[in-house]
Parts: structure tokens; sequence; C-alpha cells
């Protein structure tokens, strides 16, 4: 079964046999068994492995480890072979121990064969060959040489090696560019001058690669980048070869590529249409929406993400966040339009589809195939995603392209369009955090909240001027508060008044539209995009159902803000599950935490939407019993507080019973209770008007005399609540 052993040194030092991999055991003994696998075929002395693994210093022992390491490693490469029979693998002889195994098995030794061909191809055999033998070589790695071996052998292996990698892709670049193909090595070489800044040929071959492509400025300046770097670090100007190359490029003599012998015609370009480097930008940023208002901080903000993306020479991915309706899509594309003068290689749109009532969300593979498209290539079914995102990066390598991916749903269908290289800027816009992005790929993230007083009452101006009419500041402002600032609701709600009511609109006699009759608005031709419920309800049904019940439950507790406790009292679940349910909605911008940690939905829009779904999805019975269970747990709470504050004024009644799996409510001292009575105050008093609505005894009994017990012990004068306070909102729904 030796013949199906295969060893891998180009990366982590790995063995396998079929799909299945051995278990090499400690870095020591990693280290002596690739040492052998360097020399298959080959007796080492004990010395010699002894040099190879631990040095000039080895420890008294080394003798015995090297015979336990030895016979490890034949139990696990030969589990069934007898004790004292012969291996067939690792072989024993009075000199030392040698590796009986194919070289053709071992990468470092196929990677050093295809070298040796390609030598002798670029003395007289046929260009694309030798490219094709260089791929082969370099796709046998998979990561720093040697890894998790330790050992002179296996540091001096990794820094012999890894010069043969470079080389081999300065070879590589050298015959493509000869070849008239520089597109396909500018990511590479953008890549390995920030890892061996040092190597002047990359510099150079990079240089070379931006001026056939057209792009004079990039060559010129990457020869400035050297040469500041030689200066600062060396003390030296870079070599005859750069600065001859950079006198070329300033002149504009730096000579055509010379053809390639046995150069097909199709090399440069498959389809035989002009190289996608000759093809017009692409220029596909959709129409800018009228009337764009405000958001001045968040533009300089953005300006400043790629201006310090442009002084580090980092890939710029941007991602704005925010909740359904804010204007994200708006907001990406006025920046976009900023910087169309900067990114002159062109300007990449695509819609991702990630929140959308009539389509699935676009998969990675497909989205590739429209940006390929937009560059100018024809996409090939054939090809997996991962070639479809390696001809992507390699189109896009060293250009100044802006690239916006509207509407995101996940990380993982934004990370294949991420181009390889400094020169383009990526803009993501989500309704969700992806903080994939952030954290692995490094996006800047910048999450868009509802617009200030002064820009929500220009908004709604400015539609109502569209439409030849005027408004007075009172009207304004309360379609501002209707449309509680979140932008696509200003817009409705200002469109619809204009609709109602031709020419001026006075505050006399004419009621702006409420929160309902916004999530009912729709255009007459049923334009989705035009409607509140449909921005919404692509957000809600993209939640899991355990995160979409508790968006529903929420929106019963009418108070201002909750906690998470209330949260898990309210769905009936204990505080694990809750707080599971509750990330789901924040990470879709449906709840937010105020500057005192605790939650409340985004915007008055989404409570009623989220309210709306409740009355539509829920039974009444089923809603009371929520409202039921969050009232209790305020009658309990403020109960508990209010007898640890003042034990001998309360009612001798006993304490309501805490849910399961929610731990009865504790304070440490006085002030603890008095601090939540003070926070819980605004929900209280809702609670008892709630109670009344919908019936509840217990809460409707006890609720009204708790709250009164604590305002009468404030400093200033409260006005009690009474026990048959009006509900805020009117009846419940059946």
């Amino acid at each position: 079964m030796n013949d199906l052993v295969q060893v891998h040194l180009l990366g982590p030092v790995r063995a396998t046999r079929g799909d299945h991999e051995l278990d090499l055991g400690s870095p020591t003994q990693r280290a002596l068994f690739a040492a052998l696998a360097t020399r298959p075929g080959t007796t080492l002395s004990r010395q010699e492995l002894i040099n190879a693994v631990w040095g000039p210093n080895p420890p008294i022992t080394v003798e015995s480890s090297i015979y336990t390491y030895v016979a490890r490693l034949r139990r696990t490469f030969e589990p069934k072979r007898p004790r004292r029979a012969p291996s067939g693998l690792l072989v024993a002889d009075a000199n030392g121990y040698l590796l009986q195994l194919d070289a053709r098995k071992i990468d470092v030794q196929v990677f050093e064969k295809h070298l040796e061909d390609v030598r002798e191809l670029q003395r007289s055999g046929p260009w694309p060959e030798a490219v094709k033998r260089l791929e082969a070589a370099l796709a046998l790695w998979r990561g720093p040489a040697f890894g998790g071996a330790v050992g002179p052998l296996a540091d001096t292996e990794r820094i012999r090696l890894d010069e043969l990698r470079v080389t081999a892709i300065e070879d590589r670049a050298q015959l493509l560019l000869e070849a008239d193909r520089a597109t396909e090595i500018i990511s590479d070489l953008s890549s390995l001058v920030r890892t061996h800044p040092m190597r002047e040929r990359l510099h150079h071959l990079l240089m070379v690669a931006h001026y056939r492509c057209g792009r004079r400025a990039d060559a010129l300046k990457q020869f400035h980048s050297v040469r500041r770097l030689l200066i600062r670090e060396l003390g030296i100007e870079p070599g005859e070869d750069l600065r001859r190359c950079h006198d070329q490029i300033l002149n504009g003599t730096l000579r055509s590529p010379a053809p390639a012998p046995d150069s097909p015609v199709t090399l440069s370009s498959p389809d035989n249409a002009l190289p996608p480097a000759f093809a017009p930008p692409p220029a596909q940023l959709p129409r800018d929406i009228p009337g764009f208002t405000g958001r001045l901080r968040e533009l300089e903000r953005l300006e400043g993400f790629v201006t310090a993306a442009d002084r580090l020479d980092e890939a710029g991915l941007i991602l704005i966040s925010g909740a359904p309706g804010v204007g994200k899509s708006a907001l990406a594309l006025r920046f976009a339009r900023s910087l169309t003068e900067r990114f002159d290689g062109g300007q990449l749109h695509l819609d991702l589809r990630g929140f959308s009532n009539t389509a699935q969300p676009m998969m990675p593979a497909e989205a590739l195939d429209h940006l390929l498209a937009g560059l100018g290539s024809t996409p090939k079914p054939s090809e997996d995603l991962q070639v479809r995102s390696s001809r992507y990066r390699s189109l896009v390598a060293g250009k100044r392209i802006l690239i916006v991916l509207d509407n995101a749903r996940s990380a993982e269908q934004v990370r294949p369009l991420l181009p390889g290289d400094p020169s383009c800027l990526v803009l993501v816009t989500s309704r969700n955090r992806l903080s994939g992005l952030t954290t692995r790929d490094g996006a800047l993230r910048m999450t868009l909240d509802l617009m200030p007083k002064e820009d929500a009452a220009t908004l709604v101006r400015h539609v109502i001027r569209q439409a030849n009419g005027y408004a007075e500041h009172p009207l304004v402002h309360r379609l501002c508060q209707v449309g509680d600032h979140l932008p696509i609701a200003l817009r409705i709600a200002a469109e619809r008044m204009t609709s109602r009511f031709h020419g001026g609109l006075t505050s006399v006699g004419q009621t702006p539209p409420g929160r309902e009759d916004l999530l009912e608005s729709q255009d007459v031709e049923c334009d989705e995009q035009s409607s509140m419920r449909s921005v919404f309800s692509s957000s809600y049904l993209a939640l899991p159902n355990d995160a979409a019940e508790m968006f529903r439950l929420m929106s019963l507790h009418e108070g201002p803000t909750f906690d998470l406790t209330t949260a898990a009292v309210t769905a009936d679940v204990d505080v694990h599950r809750a707080r599971q349910s509750v990330d789901y909605l924040l990470s879709g911008h449906l709840l937010r935490i105020t500057p005192d940690n605790r939650l409340r939905f985004h915007d008055g829009m989404l409570r009623a939407y989220a309210k709306d779904r409740a009355v539509a999805e829920m039974p009444y019975q089923t809603r009371r019993a929520a409202v039921s269970r969050f009232l209790g747990h305020y009658v309990r709470t403020a109960d508990i507080a209010l007898r640890l504050l003042y034990p001998g004024r309360c009612p001798v009644i006993p304490p309501l019973p805490a849910p399961q799996g929610v731990p009865r409510p504790r304070f440490e001292c006085p002030e603890q209770a008095r601090n939540w009575l003070e926070t819980e105050l605004p929900n209280l008093t809702v609670a008892a008007r709630q109670a009344q609505a919908y019936g509840v005894s217990h809460a409707k009994e006890r609720l009204p005399p708790l709250i009164q017990n604590f305002l009468h012990t404030r400093p200033e004068a409260h006005t009690s609540v009474p026990a048959n306070s009006p509900r805020p909102e009117g009846p419940p729904s059946m």
C-alpha cells in the first residue's frame, strides 16, 4: 500500500494515503520524517539526522529519540506489519535509515523536476509548455514550506524553496509579458512585492506589466515606491535595470512585446475579441436618486476611509450597513459617483438580491458571470467558482476600478467577488452587519442611522416641491414624525400627501397619513420598491422562525425600550434562546441597542410593521398570553423592588411566581432596586394601560398601586396613574 502514500512538504508537513491523512506526530518527529523525504531512496546516517533535526547541541537521549520516532512512524504507515517484520517504507541498516518511496510521490521532488524541465524548455522549447510547467509547479504549494517541522534542515529548506518559488513566479511573469498577457500577472506580482519588497526584479516586472496595460502612471508610481524603500532601508538607489525601465516609460520608448514562439492567435483573447485590457471601461452605476439630502458627515467619513486605504496602499473595502429603507444604496451610489474620476478603470455595479421578495439571493458564481461580462470577458459555464474568481481578479488587477455590490445577504456571498489588488475599491451595502467582512477581510464598516431632523424636513419639502406644491412647517414636522426620519417612509408620506391635496399643503384640515397608512401605501402600478410593506417583509422573511416570532411578540410591548429578560419572558423562552433571537434582529438592524444598553425597535415604522405581522399571523389569545407574561414580569419585579425599598409600606400580597427558565429578579441593594424602577417607569406606566385594555386581572389590579407607591416616595411631585387609563393605541385587534 506504500504506492498510495503521498508526502507534502510545500506547506504543512503531511502524509496521506488516498483521502486519509496520516498522523506524523510531534514537530520533531515530523522534522525527522521530512529529512528522510528530502532524499528518498538514500540512506541518511544517524548523525545526518541529528544534524538535520537537532543541530549541533542535541539532547543526551537523541539516539533513543530517533529509534522511538522511527518506530512510531512505522506504526503509522504500516499498522498491520507484524512486530518483528522488516519495514517496506522506513528501512534501517547499519548506517542509518532511508525512506523507500518513489520521488514522484513527494511534492518537493515533483516541484524541482518541473523547474528542471522549464530550464530545458526555456533554451529550446515552446514557451506555452514552459508556462504550463511553471503553473503546475506553483500549484503544488499550500503555504510556507516545511510548516509544522522544526530544526536546522526545515529552516534551511524553507528559505531555499521559497526562493525557488518566487523565482518561478518571476519566470512565469516574464514569459507571459513576452506573450503580451500582462493582465494575468499583475495580481500575483502586486502581492509578492509586498512580501518581498527588496527584489528589484519583481518591481521591474510589475512596472512593465502596468505599462503594457496602459497604466503608465501606476508604473511610475511603482518605481518611486521602490526607490523610496531602497533609500530608506539600504541607502542605495535602484539598480540599472530599474532605472532604465523608468526612463523608457517616461520617454514612451519601452519596447512592445516580441511575438512569442509558437504563440497561437487565441492566447491574448480566448474569444478572438479585443483583450479585456483594451475594452472600453465599464460604466454601470445606475441613475442617481434625485433630491438626495444630507448625509454630509457620512460622506466625509467615507472619503476618509478611501484616503486612508490609498495612503496605506491597502485594498479598499467599505461596508455600509443599516436598517431597511434607511438609504444605504442611495448613499453608496452618491458616494460612488463622486469617485468616478479617481477610478478611471471604470465602475461595476451589481444588485446581489440579498433581500428580495421576488428572487433568491444571487449565488457567487452568477455574480461573477455578471462582473466578468462587464469587464468584456465571456463567462464560461464549465468554469467552477474558483476559476471564475481567479479570472475576475486577474482582469481587475492593477486597474483603478470601483465596484459597488448592493444588497448583500452574507459575507460568503461577497467574498469571492473581492479583488486581490489594492488598486480597486469595493462598496458593499447590506441590511446585515456582515461581521465576517470586517473581522476576516478588513472591511471598514459604517452603520447608517435615521436622518437628522433638519435633513428629514429638507427631504420632505423636496418631494412636495417636485409635485409643484408647498407645505407649512407644522405639517412637514408631523410628516417627519410619522415617517420617523426613515428616508423611504418620508418620501412615501410626502408623496401620499401631495397626491391627496394638489397645490398647497397647509396644516388646517389636512391630516398626515398614519404609520399604518404608510404600510398599506403602494404605487398604483404595484411597484414593490415604493411599498413599505415590501421593503420590510424582505428582511422579515429572511429571519429564522424563532427570531421572526420574537420580532412579532416584542411589538406587543408598547413601552419605549426593554431588556433581554423582558424579551425572554414575552417569548416564553429562556434567556439563552432569547439572546440568540435578539442577536439575529440586531444583526439585521431590526432592533437597536440604546446608549444605556437596552433594546428598542430600530424605528417606529418597523415597530408598526411588526405589530401588523403579529395581528395578521398570531391569534388574539396568543398575543394576549404574551402580553400577560410581560405584565406579570413587571408586577413581579416592581413588587420585589418596592419590598426591598419600603418593606413596611407594601401590602401583604404573595409575589407572582417567575416562569420556568427565567431567574427570579434579585437586587443586591436598595439603590439597585430604585434604579430599576426609575428605568422601567415609562414601561410600567404603559403596561398599566395595556393591562386594562387586555383585561389582565393580576396586572390591572396590582400595577397602578405599585406605580403610585413608587411615585409618592420620589422628591418631585407626580400624578398617579389611574387604574382605568386608556390604552395608547386603541383596543387590541381580535
